[in-house]
């Protein structure tokens, strides 16, 4: 089986039904998914009061609701290759009267181009559905010519090295987390056999190594919750 072929299709997976769920099950799956969000808003407070933000596979529309709430002059785009999940992100802001500040893109971040340039982005639980190094190093990079020189980027991740000992505790540490919420079996063994086949795990030196290929610098780690991992990157000049 070729690599193209293994590589994980988001618009299958994130469907109408998962998309419908998606927000009550990645807070069993992340315990700490509220505290990551509220965390971006400091590190982003110091963008253009006017700020154009871009939020990369946008899912549910998550950050832009929080940032939103907090920056109330900003705009956004929100990018996904989900239509399921572009139309629950669509329902969300619509809801809190937010549809005039977000457009709403339904396509490939790679596909996707702003003219001008974004002051700010997010890559919240995106770059690790990435297997192929170099799809994922085109990613980053099309972050990177989206986003004006000087400009913030927050990614979040699973990550780790799988050869070692550290990444085994923790990754049963974080199944056992999940197994605790009502979890069946049957689930948790569905769910494990996702995260083996669909997760592409890196280490945090090939992260920073793929992000300053990229176009970025000073990558920071500011927040980690068993094999999630939270970082803050700059675009170089």
């Amino acid at each position: 089986m070729t690599q193209a072929q293994n590589q994980f299709d988001v618009t299958q997976y994130f469907d109408e039904n998962f998309s419908a769920q998606y927000d009550r099950k990645i807070h069993s799956f992340c315990p700490s998914y509220d505290a990551l969000h509220q965390m971006l808003i400091s590190w982003l407070q110091e963008l253009p009061e006017n700020a154009n933000f871009l939020s990369a596979g946008a899912g549910t529309g998550k950050e832009i609701v929080n940032l939103g709430k907090v920056f109330p002059n900003w705009s956004f785009v929100a990018v996904d290759a989900s239509c399921d999940m572009l139309n629950a992100c669509h329902q969300r802001i619509k809801n809190l009267e937010m549809e005039s500040r977000v457009t709403l893109v339904n396509s490939k971040v790679n596909d996707y181009k702003f003219p001008g340039g974004f002051d700010g982005a997010s890559s919240i639980f995106v770059a690790h559905f990435i297997r192929d190094k170099q799809e994922k190093l085109a990613y980053f990079s099309s972050l990177a010519r989206n986003l004006k020189p000087g400009a913030i980027l927050a990614i979040a991740d699973l990550f780790g090295d799988r050869e070692t000992l550290e990444f085994r505790r923790l990754l049963n540490a974080w199944l056992m987390s999940y197994a605790r919420h009502g979890i069946s079996e049957e689930q948790l063994d569905r769910d494990r056999e996702h995260i083996e086949r669909d997760v592409d795990f890196i280490s945090e030196r090939e992260l920073f190594s793929l992000l300053n290929q990229a176009g970025f610098i000073k990558p920071l780690k500011f927040y980690q919750t068993y094999l999630f991992g939270g970082w803050i990157a700059t675009r170089s000049s």
